[in-house]
Parts: structure tokens; C-alpha cells; sequence
């Protein structure tokens, strides 16, 4: 099944140690054209590079640089990760993503992940060019699926990310397989009028054959800043690397983008492939109860009202299997990856946000709670008790826009609350700056701004 949509240029390194892949999009700048080019980059550490320490935990440094052509840094970024071997959160835990803006020109994209207990390092680089004249649209990105936000899914789990309304996986490279696989696209278009056009799209091997084709089909693209997005079913090529071509004519103009993905069956045998209802067949007594528990950390009482918390093994799965089939993103499949993403960062929540002091799971611990509810934060202001002020963290998300979360080690023994944030649904602290101390919220505001002080 395809909708409407078009084109694309995915950028993806050519060393496979380090997977990068880097999609273009454009904003109009009144000041100056062209305008800027903002480049969403996605990271795919490597699966053979992390080796435990004596706890089992590794700590990856991953940094990104931008070059312009004389090799000048434009931009640079560091940040750390701490996770655990084998991955608490599965795939989610080797992928990242980036965002940045630049000017016409070429300029090369430099990243890195150092492991910090071997100092094994991985690198690579793509080459990146900022659209020199307005284009008519975005490069092409796709993903194993993408999904409409919706009142029970806003929020993007662990190797997701949100662009929009839509939710979609974090992929520098797109694996897909199985009989009901499907391939999800998304394009932006940059008219400045509204406009009739056609589109084509194409699946083509190694050999440049075409291996399937849609279209053309009639559309009319909007004025200003356009969305095609689609999904193409690919369960019926064999096993091996192909091309997904669009073509959007657009009057007398044809825009042709393209990017590259693989067939792979072997992925349909993953966890998130297995339907709801054989997910939770192997569960029984105490593993269904703890298969609902943290569900209240995504839904509200009248949801998990119906829970049958006296009945049987029968009654509790099937319960379990109609709550996760209402989140299904890929519901034509037969498996949920919403489901299997939860509970990967349920395991991971347990890692890294326990309570041992007042014996909480990680789950059931505030940060646990908005990682499990947001994911991982876009950035994070982590400071250790230092004389009055406490330890204490920030959480800061751009999407939705501006959300942030703070979080004080009231006891100075790991025990994170939840103090501040300007999220309507999370109960606020009254004696926050009391709490915080003149000095974090100094710290806290140069970090979110002075709206953090009004706020909610």
C-alpha cells in the first residue's frame, strides 16, 4: 500500500564500523537565501564494540563534528552514554540521533564512539551539502514503519524519534523482512504555491531492475511545507540490498530521490515480531502481574480499570493483549514493536533508576516513569552534591517543545524526585528553589532559561 509522497537522498558512510546516515531538510529564511539546511543524522554503534567492565556496565563517549570544505569546524558535540552488556533496551541501545543546521555549501560530517573500558574506537564520516538554491524538496527518509501521534501514543520510546506528527524508528541503516514486511517514507515538499503533480515510486536491485513500481499517482501537493509519507509492501523480494526511487513531477519539474535499504528475513524472528497474543502465552501466575505493573507508568486508572487482578492466567493475558494491540504501530504485522520497546526500557529503567533506599524498581521512580512516558532526553544537565546544593538532573526534550523535568537527589543516595517541570500532567513541588538551593537554580535557569521560573 503506498499514499501520497516523494523523493529522497539518504547519506549513508561508507565505513561500516560506524553507521551514519544523514537526511536534509529546508527552512526558509527571511533574512537570506538560500535558507538553512537542517540535517537530521542517525548513529548506529556497532555491535562488536562495547566490552563490559567487571559490572557488566560500559560507558560509550559518542562526539560528532561538522566541517565545512576548508576544514573549519562548523559544529561539534559530545555526550556520553551508560548502558550495560548484553543491551537492556536491545537495538535501541546501539542507535542515536542528531540534528543540525548549515548554510549552501559542502561540508563533511565526522562521528565517533569510544568504548571507555578497551578505549576501542569507531569512526566515520559522510559528506553533507547545504542546499545551495531553494529545493523543491527534502531528501527521502525511511524507516521500517512510521505511525500518526495519537492520544495514546505522543511519546517516542527507545530507538524512536518524533519529527512532527508522526512517530518513526531511528535507522541509520533500514533492515526489514518477513512476509508482511513494509517499508515507510517520508518526504517534505517546498512549494510556494499549491500544486497538482504525480508521483512514481520504485524498487530497484543491485542491477538497477525494477523489482516493483507504483504509480504514477495523481496528488496535490499544499503551499509552504508539504508531507508525503507512505508505506510500501516489500514481504515479497528476496533477501538482499535494494533502492527505493521517487519520482515527484511537479509541472514541468521532475524531483528523483533515492535511498537505499535491505531485505533481510531473518528479522522477522525478533521479539517484536511476535504477536501479542504468543507474547504473553509463556507468561504465567507472578510474570503476568509484573507484565502489568508498570503499565501505569503509560496509562491512566480508567484504562487498567479492567484488569482482572483475581482471575485467572487466561483472563490476565488476554487483557494484556488487547491493551498492547490498541498501540500496535504496524497493525497489518504480525508483530508489535511498541509493545517489545516497552518492555526493553522497562528492563532499562530497572538498570539505571532504581531506588534502593526506598526499595522502588526502576520503573516505579520518577525518572523511570518520564523515560519510560518521553524516552531518552535530548539533553541532560547532571550535577553531583557539591556543600549546600544537592545532586540533582535535568531532563530537556525539544519535542514536544521545550519539556523539561527536574529531578533532585533529595537524600543524596540515588533517590531522584521529581521537582519541577513544565508538563501539565506531573505534579509540581512548591518548594522547589528551597529544595534546589540558590545555587542549582541558578545552574537550572542558565540551562532551561528564566521561563523555568514561571513555569508551569
Amino acid at each position: 500500500m503506498v499514499a501520497v509522497w516523494a523523493g529522497l537522498l539518504g547519506l549513508v558512510a561508507a565505513d561500516t564500523s560506524l553507521l551514519v546516515r544523514a537526511v536534509r531538510f529546508y527552512r526558509a529564511d527571511p533574512g537570506q537565501s538560500p535558507g538553512q539546511t537542517q540535517v537530521t543524522a542517525f548513529l548506529g554503534i556497532p555491535r562488536d564494540l562495547p566490552k563490559p567492565g567487571s559490572d557488566g556496565e560500559v560507558s560509550l563517549a559518542l562526539s560528532i563534528r561538522v566541517v565545512d570544505s576548508t576544514g573549519l569546524p562548523l559544529y561539534e558535540q559530545a555526550w556520553r552514554r551508560r548502558t550495560a552488556v548484553p543491551y537492556p533496551r536491545g537495538a535501541a541501545d546501539r542507535l542515536d540521533q542528531i540534528r543540525f543546521a548549515i548554510g549552501a555549501g559542502r561540508y563533511r560530517l565526522q562521528a565517533s564512539v569510544v568504548d571507555s573500558v578497551s578505549g576501542v574506537r569507531a569512526s566515520s564520516a559522510v559528506a553533507v551539502e547545504g542546499f545551495a538554491t531553494p529545493p523543491d524538496a527534502s531528501d527521502l527518509m525511511i524507516s521500517p514503519w512510521l505511525r500518526p501521534v495519537a492520544t495514546v501514543d505522543t511519546i517516542p520510546q527507545p530507538g524512536e524519534f518524533r519529527r512532527g506528527g508522526l512517530i518513526l524508528a531511528i535507522a541509520p541503516e533500514v533492515v526489514v523482512g518477513g512476509a508482511t514486511a513494509s517499508l515507510a517514507y517520508l518526504l517534505e515538499t517546498y512549494a510556494g504555491t499549491a500544486v497538482s503533480g504525480r508521483l512514481m515510486v520504485e524498487v530497484v536491485d543491485e542491477a538497477d531492475r525494477v523489482r516493483k513500481a507504483v504509480g504514477p499517482t495523481r496528488l496535490n501537493v499544499a503551499a509552504g511545507i508539504g508531507l508525503l509519507t507512505g508505506q510500501l509492501e516489500v514481504g515479497d523480494l528476496p533477501a538482499g540490498a535494494y533502492r527505493l526511487r521517487t519520482d515527484l513531477v511537479l509541472g514541468e519539474q521532475t524531483v528523483r530521490r533515492s535511498t537505499t535499504f535491505r531485505v533481510d528475513p531473518v528479522v522477522a524472528s525478533a521479539p517484536a515480531a511476535i504477536p501479542d497474543q504468543a507474547y504473553f502465552g509463556d507468561f504465567g501466575g507472578s510474570g503476568l502481574d509484573q507484565a502489568f505493573a508498570p503499565l501505569t507508568a503509560i496509562a491512566d486508572r480508567d484504562e487498567l480499570a479492567g484488569w482482572p487482578a483475581d482471575g485467572g492466567d487466561a483472563a490476565k493475558r488476554e487483557f494484556l493483549a488487547r491493551f498492547w494491540s490498541k498501540r500496535d504501530p504496524t497493525p497489518r504485522s504480525a508483530g508489535n514493536e511498541r509493545r517489545a520497546q516497552f518492555y526493553e526500557g522497562v528492563v532499562y529503567a530497572n538498570a539505571f533508576y532504581s531506588d534502593p533506599v526506598r526499595g522502588l524498581a526502576g520503573w516505579q521512580t520518577d525518572r523511570g516513569r518520564v523515560f519510560l512516558r518521553q524516552g531518552l532526553p535530548v539533553q541532560v544537565l547532571r550535577r553531583q552534591a557539591r556543600g549546600a546544593v544537592p545532586g540533582y538532573e535535568v531532563w530537556r526534550y525539544f519535542e514536544p517543545v521545550g519539556r523539561y523535568y527536574v529531578f533532585v537527589d533529595r537524600g543524596n543516595a540515588g533517590g531522584f524526585l521529581l521537582v519541577r517541570s513544565n508538563d501539565a500532567a506531573e505534579r509540581q513541588e512548591p518548594r522547589w528553589q528551597q529544595l534546589l538551593t540558590p545555587g542549582g537554580v541558578r545552574e537550572v535557569v542558565g540551562f532551561l532559561g528564566r521561563q523555568a521560573l514561571v513555569d508551569p
